[in-house]
């Protein structure tokens, strides 16, 4: 069988869960024998194909250029993953000529007030609607593309992401460490990737402000946050206005996730919207104690008292968690046990790929 994904976000790129759920999705595709051919917008891969990010095409041409690619691929099934609307049209067009399967994925929750006009809202509706399936990373993400953006869907599903757990080398934990100045017996929260979007940005606001609290019970306690995105600059403002700069580190975009959770004491995934965190899951899978909140997906993964805490967009909450579990580190160290379990039960890329095969209509690996 073969598959033409298309992307904004491939390898290399800054999109963050998107491009890890697709680099991992697309890896467990091809080792059962799917011929995956991706199309992308931003990173780079020479295997692949990359259309131009700066085109100024009309619209009408773009599809046109779209159904030449996929016409030259001959793919049996299309997977749209958000944006590049162009393909999805493109895509709608070469099922009708060809009969292929047409699926679209939502990974992003819309921010509030995030409404599309009248126009549009129909014109995506009426292509969704043509899907084979349309599928969401989560259920409450299906809610609030509903809520805000005013779709509605016959056809769809979950298909969750996936995790591997893995073992890090000691070298790998103190060489990050003494990177970015961590120093033994300081006690490390970790933050991935909520510095892109403004939703996870204010949450990780609430929790550099709930610090202050920590701090005075904890005064070694320090706050990792990761990735280069473009809310950077705000957040180190307030960790320099609120007197935390010492005790917040941003190490901008990293290598390996996991070498950051092996090095931290609790996984703090403080946002005010979530599909459900790729992030969250890695967390999970490395047996973390986890500090949440209860937003998107979120609940779906994460049992509060059972598999981690779940906290409203609170800061003397945030606090007051944070403190609780250093506190009682039995109970941590059983709620870390818990998510790895789960993780490794229910979020496998070999679940989420077996997903994948019934949508795309093959329930057998080899087919």
């Amino acid at each position: 069988m073969r598959v033409a994904l298309t992307t904004t976000y491939w390898k290399g790129s800054h999109g963050g869960g998107i491009a890890i759920y697709l680099v991992n999705m697309v890896e467990e595709l091809k080792r059962r024998g799917i011929d995956v051919h991706v199309i992308y917008k931003e990173g780079e891969d020479r295997d692949n194909i990359k259309v131009d990010s700066q085109s100024r095409e009309p619209f009408p041409w773009k599809v046109v250029e779209a159904l030449r690619t996929l016409m030259a691929i001959k793919p049996n099934a299309i997977h749209s993953h958000g944006g590049m609307y162009y393909y999805l049209v493109a895509g709608y067009l070469y099922k009708i000529l060809f009969g292929a399967k047409l699926i679209y994925t939502f990974h992003t929750e819309p921010e509030a007030g995030d409404r599309l006009p009248i126009l549009k809202r129909a014109a995506l509706q009426y292509l969704l609607d043509r899907c084979d399936r349309v599928t969401f990373v989560s259920k409450r993400l299906q809610t609030r593309v509903e809520e805000t953006w005013g779709l509605k869907f016959d056809n769809s599903e979950i298909t969750y992401a996936g995790v591997r757990s893995r073992d890090i080398p000691e070298d790998s934990v103190k060489g990050f460490c003494q990177r970015f100045g961590i120093k033994d017996g300081s006690v490390v929260l970790l933050s991935l990737g909520l510095t892109a979007m403004s939703y996870k940005a204010e949450g990780l606001k609430l929790l550099i402000r709930s610090l202050k609290r920590v701090k005075e019970e904890f005064p070694n306690i320090l706050l990792v946050a990761t990735r280069d995105g473009r809310y950077l600059d705000e957040l180190k403002d307030l960790a320099k206005a609120e007197g935390l700069e010492r005790s917040v580190i941003f190490t901008g975009d990293i290598d390996d996730p996991y070498v950051a959770l092996a090095a931290c004491d609790i996984y703090m995934h403080i946002s005010l919207g979530e599909g459900l965190p790729v992030a969250l899951l890695e967390a999970m899978s490395m047996g973390k104690p986890i500090i949440a909140t209860r937003v998107g997906g979120i609940p779906e993964a994460i049992e509060d008292g059972q598999s981690g805490i779940l906290v409203g967009p609170s800061s003397v909450e945030i606090a007051e968690k944070i403190i609780y579990l250093l506190k009682n580190e039995r109970e941590a160290e059983m709620l870390g046990g818990n998510a790895r379990k789960i993780a490794i039960d229910r979020f496998t890329w070999e679940r989420s790929a077996s997903k994948l095969l019934e949508i795309y209509g093959l329930n057998s690996p080899g087919l």
